[in-house]
């Protein structure tokens, strides 16, 4: 039996790159929809599928956090400090871009030794003093003073010193200095921290018979690199009258942390790592134990003896200069977190350039099944289904994700995926301009961005079908986000709630204030990035980019007409009108929701104008029978199943995956469009359970 790709119908209509344009597809056949006829590859049902490969896959910094979280049972967040993560495919767990850099490498050392440091409770022993001499420093000007035993900055310039933060917090930084004073003013100066004054100038009377100690409180250094510097700032030089105004620095120092009070210890945490007492048995043996237990666990497989014995090895430099089993096993564990077992998702080949697939390991199929759902390492009850290797039956696999799904943990995909595929972590990325916003602020921010994460995980924690969010009869409010949208309030001032929406002019993720603000410009809406958004995220069916030297969107003081007007007019050049013609209308759609969500009846003096007209000839006057022509769109589900394939296995899609994402979407349609048939038909499908090498 033949399956055909399924049949587009608003993506296909367009006049620039729809789907029938798409210069990866090969020997195909496709009845024509309205844009004429088409092709794509045949799909014979039971035919092999080429899984594909992916590159060996760094953990981003959310996967980091949960990680160490369930790893460790810490709630730091050291990912927190991590530099961000690049972003392909629209998501920021593609493999291929996730690069390794110098700087995130030091950054991984901190928080091993941090996190290590947390779960042993190593005692903290006070703020540490570090000082720098002068003298060893130098300066941008100046001589060495007194024999060599200070720095003389005889013209303006800087003595300065950088020093490293691994816990964040408070800090004294201190310098003693004194002047060799002339003219009419005392030496002055300046003491910063990367640039930033503390305190501003300082005058410095003081000579060689009574140095000042000038010191000052930072409370809020970061972990990483500080530079401290003191500048001098108003040399003055009399050769007349042999007058000469200089700086005399003898030292800068830095101390803290203060008021430091380190993490208790975890004992639940404790316990699972420290599972023997070297006192009870031989030290080397109850050492093995425990590295052995916590790389299995850390690197998410089974530990080889030559593994244990190198961890064990370390353990024994510190027993060998007199340090306490806890620091010995401390340099262990750094190492386990240190290594790229730990921070690489290692999934292997047995023949590296073979093009031939074959099955995961049991543990692999466990980490990509974890880092899916979770975006963290799998759990127990995951390892032993891969120890023993019953991962694998399908029916195994399907319960699994059941119970996952179920699980808090599976919150990830409202953050992750979710919050990646509708842009609603974009939101953190919008300033709306509050002269024309004046109801905007941080409290309703959060509102919105509270209204649409509880509103995505009741499609997963209920199972809905995850096509009606597009038209959904719910929302949740608080009173004023109701008031915001020109809503009745629930009678809730701060806590969300949900309210019926039947029958309302609001309802679905696209009347949203997160999806409406991040999709306008700060001082107006924006219908041709509303419009490409759908055809993006909703249809995996985008325009290209516009051609070059085509002129701005018309803006100013001077400028007439509504935004609708004013879009139409921008797409009477012909070179623009094929994408804008079906882009332009769906943001038209949307025209009654201003730049932050708010309902208006008019753009300024503009009555508003949201009925559109589709290159196909399908009509809608508004948001809500657009969210219908969408959801009767059958690329809808195959653009969630396009969306969801990329961000489980950290990759984008090839040509050789257009079955495999047919296969996975015909399965979702028969299991009602709902999150857990997704995902079932994901994870048993060979596209996850496989892999390949790649030809030389």
């Amino acid at each position: 039996m033949r399956r055909i790709w399924p049949v587009l119908t608003l993506a296909s209509t367009l006049g620039c790159r729809g789907v029938i344009d798409d210069p990866k597809t090969t020997e195909l056949e496709r009845p024509g929809g309205p844009g004429g006829s088409t092709s794509q590859p045949i799909c014979v049902a039971g035919e092999p599928r080429d899984p594909g490969r992916v590159t060996i896959h760094r953990i981003n910094r959310a996967e980091y956090d949960n990680t160490v979280r369930d790893l460790l049972g810490t709630t730091t967040q050291p990912a927190a400090d991590f530099p961000y993560d690049d972003h392909g495919y629209g998501f920021d767990n593609i493999a291929d871009v996730l690069s390794t850099a110098p700087l995130l490498v030091e950054k991984y050392e901190a928080a091993a030794e941090l996190l290590v440091d947390e779960l042993l409770a190593t005692p903290f022993e006070g703020p540490v003093r570090s000082q720098f001499e002068a003298e060893d420093l130098g300066g941008s000007t100046g001589a060495l003073f007194g024999g060599g035993t200070a720095w003389n900055l005889y013209s303006n310039g800087t003595v300065s010193q950088t020093f490293e933060v691994e816990i964040p917090g408070a800090y004294n930084v201190s310098t003693r200095v004194f002047g060799q004073q002339g003219g009419p003013d005392p030496v002055r100066i300046e003491v910063t921290i990367d640039g930033r004054s503390l305190g501003g100038a300082l005058d410095v009377p003081e000579t060689s018979a009574s140095p000042r100690t000038i010191e000052v409180r930072v409370d809020d250094l970061t972990a990483g690199t500080h530079t401290l510097s003191v500048a001098f700032l108003n040399d003055y030089y009399d050769a007349d009258n042999g007058v000469d105004r200089n700086l005399i620095v003898d030292w800068l120092a830095v101390e803290g942390p203060l008021d430091y009070n380190p993490p208790a210890n975890n004992p639940e945490a404790y316990a699972r790592v420290m599972v023997c007492d070297p006192t009870a048995m031989d030290r080397d043996e109850c050492a093995a134990e425990i590295v052995s237990r916590f790389a299995k666990r850390a690197w998410r497989r089974p530990v080889t003896e030559d593994e244990v014995n190198r961890l064990v090895a370390l353990a024994n430099i510190a027993f060998a200069e007199g340090d306490g089993f806890d620091v010995g096993i401390g340099l262990s564990l750094q190492a386990i977190l240190l290594s790229p077992h730990f921070l690489f998702r290692v999934e292997l080949d047995p023949v590296p350039t073979s093009t031939e697939p074959h099955a995961l390991s049991p543990h692999e199929l466990a980490t990509r099944l974890s880092y899916f759902l979770w975006s963290s390492m799998p759990d127990d009850r995951l390892m032993s289904l891969a120890d023993d290797g019953t991962l694998r039956d399908e029916a195994v696999l399907r319960q699994e994700v059941r119970r996952m799904l179920e699980d808090s943990k599976a919150d990830a995909l409202v953050d992750n995926f979710a919050g990646q595929w509708l842009y609603t972590r974009a939101l953190d990325d919008a300033f709306p301009d509050p002269n024309v916003y004046e109801t905007w602020n941080d409290e309703l921010k959060a509102s919105m961005r509270a209204e649409t994460r509880m509103f995505v995980k009741t499609f997963l924690s209920e199972d809905k079908n995850f096509i009606d969010m597009l038209d959904a009869d719910f929302m949740y409010l608080n009173d004023p986000l109701a008031r915001h949208y020109g809503l009745p309030e629930p009678g809730s001032p701060t806590e969300l709630v949900r309210v019926d929406m039947t029958g309302a002019r609001r309802g679905g993720f696209l009347t949203q204030g997160t999806f409406l603000t991040v999709t306008s410009r700060p001082r107006r809406t924006a219908p041709v990035i509303r419009g490409k958004w759908i055809l993006e995220q909703l249809l995996c069916d985008g325009p290209p980019p516009p051609p070059a030297n085509v002129p701005g969107f018309p803006e100013g003081m001077e400028v007439t007409g509504s935004v609708r007007e004013r879009t139409e007019a921008h797409r009477a050049d012909p070179s623009c009108r094929g994408c804008h013609e079906v882009m332009d209308p769906l943001g038209f759609a949307l025209e009654h929701y201003d730049g932050v969500g708010a309902w208006r009846d008019r753009d300024g003096e503009y009555a508003i104008d949201s009925t559109g007209t589709l290159p196909d000839g399908r009509a809608f006057a508004d948001a809500q029978e657009l969210a219908q022509i969408l959801k009767s769109d059958p690329n809808t589900p195959h653009c969630m199943t396009e969306q969801a394939f990329v961000y489980a296995l950290g990759r984008g899609h090839e040509v050789h995956d257009v079955c495999s994402i047919s296969d996975i979407t015909e399965a979702f349609n028969e299991g009602g469009n709902t999150f857990s048939a997704l995902v079932e038909a994901m994870v048993t499908h060979p596209s996850f359970t496989m892999r390949r090498g790649e030809p030389e």
